[in-house]
């Protein structure tokens, strides 16, 4: 029932967004305090995370709350970012904080309720929304980032190389 009327809520917002805008600028409030609407989501995200990280409830509830609040604060976040500085087109990379953000929830819901599954799924979707960022950010993200995973991938290759070469030369060395 609250999911629903959550969900009713956002989606008469977003219908009535343009309204909403028009009126709040009629207040006089100009668009360099608009730009700071994401500061909500993380906003709403303390209101998971503090009684998840610290209540008193019991370990599943608190559990419970937690990846709905990693998921606030890391849209949010985002978000905020890409408001602030009217970097709108990153977000060919950027949509990567939603399941980074949901694995890092199930992640920490697993240590709070002591359930290894939920520790294990969460760091391998945290995991993906890493490697998903990493290629979307070198793919679409521009030079800058093109020449530092360039000089990551062969500072990689680098390290394993020499490490390749070692294991071998120390297995060729006569024992002494």
């Amino acid at each position: 029932l609250i999911a629903g009327l959550i969900l009713l809520l956002v989606g008469l917002v977003v219908l009535a967004s343009e309204p909403i805008g028009d009126f709040v600028r009629g207040l006089g409030i100009g668009d360099e305090v608009l730009a700071w609407w994401p500061a909500i989501l993380v906003g709403l995200s303390l209101f998971f995370l503090v009684p998840g990280l610290i209540g008193r409830q019991h370990r599943r509830l608190r559990a419970g709350m937690v990846i709905p609040g990693a998921i606030l604060a890391g849209v949010g976040s985002a978000l905020l970012y890409t408001s602030l500085t009217d970097r709108w087109n990153a977000w060919t990379y950027l949509w990567s904080v939603l399941p980074f953000s949901f694995g890092l929830g199930m992640y920490a819901a697993g240590w709070i309720a002591d359930a290894p599954a939920f520790k294990w799924i969460g760091a391998g979707i945290a995991g993906g929304g890493v490697v998903a960022y990493l290629v979307f950010a070198i793919a679409f993200g521009g030079e800058a980032f093109r020449l530092v995973a360039a000089i990551g991938i062969l500072a990689l290759g680098l390290a394993l190389t020499i490490g390749g070469l070692a294991d071998r030369l120390s297995r060729k060395s006569p024992a002494g």
